[in-house]
């Protein structure tokens, strides 16, 4: 038995994790050749705050088309800008 643990932040909806739970079993399965009834995937959901990156305090969740992280890829371009003036 595969089992793939997913730590992501609070706020995608259940369509969404069900797609990226089917992606993740297909790729584990075509990868490893491990039947599909015995890969089981997790999702552990945080609040943005209980995550951080790169030191950073990520914000909550935003969705944004396609599924798009609206507020991450804010912040990710607010600290590109930053480093940029440093």
């Amino acid at each position: 038995m595969a089992v793939i643990q997913c730590d992501i932040r609070r706020g995608r909806t259940p369509d969404q994790k069900r797609i990226m739970g089917e992606k993740l079993t297909r790729a584990v399965h075509e990868i490893t050749g491990l039947d599909i009834d015995n890969i089981l995937v997790i999702f552990r959901e945080q609040p943005g705050q209980d995550l951080l990156e790169g030191g950073v305090v990520l914000p909550d969740y935003q969705a944004g088309p396609n599924g798009e992280d609206l507020a991450g890829a804010a912040e990710f371009e607010a600290r590109a800008r930053k480093r940029k003036q440093s």
